[in-house]
């Protein structure tokens, strides 16, 4: 196996595992919010450790591994591909510390006092990220401006 096919299986393994655990967020979001109580207490306070630790792992993975493969390959970093993927990284990372971090501390928060969480927004911007981690995906298979 040579050093380029372990940075691409080690990036979209990467590439994978932030946009599983997205899809994971968007299917069992509501039905634990719904619950309502500790249990979408607990599941918010999930969603908030991904957003600190997971999210942030997979990222620099996902990073250093894109970085080496266009040392490794050869390809400009003015291609578009290259500027959509650190693009995004960056607004995922973004998104992690400003949004899903907090709001998964206010909803589990509020989750514990018992009245009734509006998770709708929480939903809304995973389904941008989720966007635009397939939006990243479509350029980086058709390598677009390369």
């Amino acid at each position: 196996m040579t050093y380029r096919n372990v940075l691409l299986v080690l990036h979209i393994a990467s590439a994978a595992a932030w946009l599983g655990a997205n899809l994971v967020q968007l299917a069992l979001t509501p039905q634990f919010a719904r619950k309502g109580g500790e249990v979408a207490a607990s599941w918010f306070e999930a969603a908030s450790w991904l957003g600190k630790r997971y999210y942030n792992l997979v990222g620099i993975v996902l990073a250093v591994t894109g970085i080496l493969l266009v040392q490794e390959t050869g390809y400009e970093w003015s291609a578009g591909f290259v500027a959509v993927g650190i693009t995004v990284i960056v607004i995922g990372a973004v998104l992690g510390i400003t949004f899903f971090a907090p709001e998964g501390e206010r909803l589990a928060a509020a989750s514990r006092q018992g009245g009734t969480v509006a998770w709708n927004r929480y939903v809304a911007v995973a389904l941008v990220d989720t966007s635009l981690v397939l939006l990243t995906i479509a350029a980086m298979v058709w390598k677009w401006h390369a």
